[in-house]
């Protein structure tokens, strides 16, 4: 049997924050597999990607072209539409149905699992894990808020500390739309192909 992460975003543009925290969902969880699924049109946002759907998937196999360890699935964006996580796991739940099968959430994020569609049948496919930034939202306040809303499946649910990482995609794509250097805060193959490209102008 297979420990399989699964780590969704819209990665507009990937950087180095999204490479670490890869590296320490496999780390930290002893992952035999990370698949990275960038979003079509994630339902809790109003507009489309910065970027093309094309784009973001030749970014992140530049990003993770020298890991093993690491698949890129186009399954949402072929899919289409909103990217609703439950249909998501179902899917990758036929796919590996012997396999340990975890999905990663921001910390922030648990908080509104209960107002996803259809967390219940999310649960019945994969272990949730709520990645806590070190001094963000303590484990204390996780518990007592699967405990509020999933007393039946708190085995279901794993919090995991990363170190903080103070980057986002928005802080990159502003940096550069005002030509600014955004050296070491993303990969160079994934920068040289922003350049070519003239993404984010």
């Amino acid at each position: 049997m297979m420990r399989i992460g699964i780590f969704g975003g819209t990665f507009d543009p990937p950087h180095a924050g999204h490479k670490k925290y890869a590296d320490e969902m496999k780390s930290k969880l002893s992952l035999d597999k990370l698949i990275v699924i960038p979003t079509a049109t994630p339902p809790h946002k109003t507009r489309d990607s910065f970027s093309s759907a094309e784009d973001r998937l030749r970014m992140l196999n530049l990003l993770f072209a020298d890991d093993a360890g690491v698949e890129i699935s186009d399954m949402e964006i072929i899919r289409g539409g909103k990217s609703y996580t439950y249909e998501t796991v179902t899917l990758l739940r036929g796919d590996y149905p012997d396999d340990e099968l975890i999905f990663f959430i921001g910390s922030d994020m648990l908080f509104t699992f209960h107002q996803w569609v259809n967390p219940d049948v999310i649960l019945d496919c994969v272990k949730i894990c709520a990645v806590s930034r070190k001094d963000d939202i303590g484990e204390e306040k996780l518990e007592d808020y699967i405990e509020e809303y999933f007393p039946k499946d708190k085995e279901r649910f794993i919090t995991c500390d990363f170190d903080p990482i103070e980057l986002s995609s928005t802080q990159i794509r502003k940096a550069i739309c005002n030509g600014e250097s955004v050296e070491g805060l993303i990969d160079e193959k994934v920068l040289k192909y922003i350049k070519e490209k003239e993404l984010y102008l």
